[in-house]
């Protein structure tokens, strides 16, 4: 990988960081919106204007990197290439609400925004055809996912906890176990 080609492909992984991390919560935010005020109805809308939508700015992040992607050389490569990065981070991003909602600790606010794109970026390296990589990508979801474990463990022993703190606060002194 020649000097051009390392700065193409580190401009084409902030591109599509910085695309998703974007787009990822104003489709959140407008998903959430058009459940609370329409239900499942109002969902349809936001999923078939804004998914792809969102997949079309993927595409255009694909543009610059032309010469480096192979997938991303034609523009109907490059919308296929948007489908599968879209269809990877979104994967990425469902895992981490889930470490999240668990009890894994994933910062503030902002930084929590900041790492919605993160999965996508992740998704968008394992095309490029360099090892090196393609390595820290998988290093990468690698560290996120031995994070989430070791935080859901501490969760695990934190729900346990409180559960044997409120099993005990409803017993009086005079009705201890044996």
């Amino acid at each position: 990988m020649t000097r051009d080609t390392r700065a193409l492909t580190a401009l084409h992984l902030l591109l599509v960081w910085a695309a998703m991390t974007a787009a990822v919560p104003a489709l959140g935010a407008g998903l959430f919106v058009s459940a609370w005020a329409g239900g499942t109805a109002g969902i349809v809308p936001v999923f078939v204007i804004g998914v792809p939508l969102t997949v079309g700015l993927l595409a255009i992040t694909g543009t610059p990197a032309r010469t480096v992607v192979p997938l991303c050389t034609t523009a109907a490569r490059r919308l296929g290439w948007a489908v599968l990065v879209f269809a990877l981070g979104t994967l990425g991003t469902l895992a981490g609400l889930g470490a999240y909602t668990a009890g894994v600790d994933l910062g503030s606010a902002g930084a929590r925004i900041a790492l919605t794109g993160a999965p996508y970026a992740v998704a968008a390296a394992l095309f490029v055809p360099d090892r090196w990589v393609r390595l820290g990508a998988v290093a990468a979801l690698a560290s996120a996912v031995a994070y989430a474990r070791r935080g859901d463990d501490d969760a695990g022993g934190a729900r346990l906890q409180l559960a044997v703190r409120r099993r005990d606060a409803g017993r009086s002194d005079h009705r201890r176990p044996a």
